[in-house]
């Protein structure tokens, strides 16, 4: 059996398990690839070089798997093959969600569900299968699966060649962050040097775009700053006497929200402006008095911004912010005393903004059991199914309580998930060499093949690319992981295995569309036929 047939096979069995993110599915589909690959000859005789890793702590007892083949000739580089084995939920396929996860029936069957002139035209070239997973990411693991296995037979390399299969990337990376750790510690043992990464993510079209056929040499990075905004209550009959958070929070909203000041820019890629994710007052029964607290967080995208920098920024909208509402409620109490001929002596307030780590930083020389004390709580909030997002809004509002200062103010941090973001640059001689071979598959691919790949700058889609290492310097992510709320409690980052390990990584794959969608496809032609022959030649040539 050729070896396109067997990366089909392998893909149509791995697109068959419904390995839905944050579903018992994804321990299933670990086992079912990690019993795959011990059946192969070279592992059955080299147990020690396969194996299958518990993420400790994870409440749905998921893992990762890896699996290693050492070259005829030894060296210490050792070039990784990885990809998440998760996939999204299927409730957008309608009908056809009995098929969802079979490869020939979806797609002999999606012609009957609705479709645009390119889906249309994709289904009748019958160059395309259809299929949740196909593209995002099964099609990736398979290859990757049968590429080990054939390096396994013949070993005519120098180095070593490594695959890490991880779960949980369509949520929180859970299966990449708590591979880290593991992958540093096999480099110590081992003494191997990572001399490269591809992450077998599809490539998408971009905007006008018909096809897509890109190597990606960065992927973009993600933040998420919260502000906690603290009132001053006061009862409806007296509206004038207080202050709202909820109208500070949404001042800060109107000044955030798509905020191109907020797109960060680098090698002409930019990224799309901020977004509110969840903007809430804190009040949880109805009563005649106005809220104390309010909040909102965001989704800001990075590919270059240092933090220091990106804190200050949030710092001066937060202020800016402040004085805009305290201006608008002047002008208002102004128009009321005209209008009701009174003269009311009301409370006057002034900005005040800070940092997460200000505040913590005090309470926490106050209270020296403030952390057993948080910890104790996030035992209940957790009982109590709340999102991590929700219990660092929670963490952020038992510190201020038990700050002394108590009066109106906007506190910024930031909250999970984190990604850093990741560029691949000729600044060490590994990437630089990384970065030659990249070019010579490119134009191997256009000579060979008759492909034109676009070497892209950045994946623009949130990838495990991001822990494969920590571009930034020591100090600017050590001031960020600070602001992080429940930062070793509820999220953890192996923030120091990151600075260690630093693997060059690349972003590429077959090529793809829809994700996410029910009209989710592969293209076979390019992905079968190109994608393996690309991926054994910067392999090898990385391994020379």
């Amino acid at each position: 059996m050729d070896f396109q047939k067997n990366v089909y096979n392998t893909m149509k069995e791995l697109v068959a398990i419904p390995s839905i993110s944050g579903t018992n599915q994804e321990s299933i589909m670990a086992d079912k690839i990690y019993k795959k690959i011990v059946e192969i000859p070279y592992f059955k005789e080299n147990s020690h070089n396969v194996g299958i890793e518990d993420i400790a702590g994870d409440p749905l007892g998921r893992s990762f798997v890896w699996a290693l083949v050492n070259g005829k000739e030894r060296d210490q580089s050792t070039f990784i093959l990885s990809g998440h084995l998760d996939v999204v939920g299927i409730e957008e396929f309608g009908h056809l969600k009995s098929v969802a996860f079979d490869v020939e029936k979806c797609t002999k069957k999606i012609s009957e569900m609705e479709l645009d002139k390119n889906t249309r035209r994709d289904v009748e070239s019958g160059n395309w299968i259809f299929g949740r997973g196909t593209a995002d990411m099964k099609f990736g693991i398979a290859l990757n699966m049968e590429l080990i296995r054939e390096f396994s037979i013949n070993r005519n390399f120098k180095g070593n060649v490594m695959i890490l299969i991880v779960p949980g990337e369509e949520s929180n990376s859970e299966g990449m962050v708590a591979a880290v750790p593991f992958l540093l510690k096999l480099a110590e043992k081992k003494k191997y040097n990572y001399c490269g990464m591809i992450i077998s993510e599809p490539s998408i079209p971009e905007k006008g775009e018909i096809e897509s056929k890109r190597l990606y040499i960065g992927s973009v990075g993600k933040i998420m700053p919260l502000f906690f905004c603290v009132g001053k209550e006061t009862h409806v009959g007296e509206s004038l006497n207080g202050l709202n958070p909820n109208l500070i929070v949404s001042e800060i909203n109107r000044l955030l929200e798509c905020s191109e000041k907020f797109s960060d820019s680098a090698y002409g890629t930019v990224t799309p402006p901020p977004m509110c994710l969840k903007q809430m007052d804190l009040k949880e029964l109805y009563s005649v008095q106005s809220p104390l607290y309010a909040a909102a967080y965001y989704n800001v995208l990075t590919l270059k911004i240092k933090y220091e920098e990106l804190i200050e920024k949030l710092k001066s909208l937060a202020n800016t912010a402040f004085l805009n509402v305290l201006d608008n409620i002047s002008q208002k109490r102004n128009g009321f005393e005209k209008k009701s001929h009174q003269n009311l002596d009301l409370e006057h307030f002034q900005p005040c903004v800070m940092t997460y780590r200000d505040i913590l930083s005090q309470v926490e020389n106050k209270y020296d059991d403030f952390s057993s004390y948080i910890s104790q709580k996030i035992d209940v909030w957790k009982k109590e199914k709340k999102d991590n997002q929700t219990i660092a809004v929670n963490i952020v509002r038992e510190a201020y309580e038990l700050y002394e200062e108590k009066k109106p103010m906007i506190i910024i941090s930031f909250i999970p998930p984190y990604y850093p973001h990741k560029y691949l640059t000729n600044k060490d001689g590994i990437s630089s060499k990384f970065m030659d071979v990249i070019d010579g598959a490119i134009e191997y691919a256009r000579e060979e093949f008759q492909e034109n790949i676009v070497k892209t700058d950045f994946f623009m889609g949130i990838s495990d690319a991001s822990y494969t290492g920590i571009c930034e310097s020591d100090s600017s992510v050590d001031s960020l992981i600070s602001n992080i709320v429940g930062y070793d409690i509820i999220y953890k980052l192996p923030v120091d295995e990151l600075k260690k390990i630093n693997i060059p990584v690349i972003v590429f794959g077959g090529e793809g569309k829809d994700l996410h969608k029910y009209t989710e496809r592969l293209n076979l032609p390019y992905s079968f036929n190109v994608i393996p022959e690309l991926y054994k030649y910067i392999i090898l040539n990385m391994l020379k």
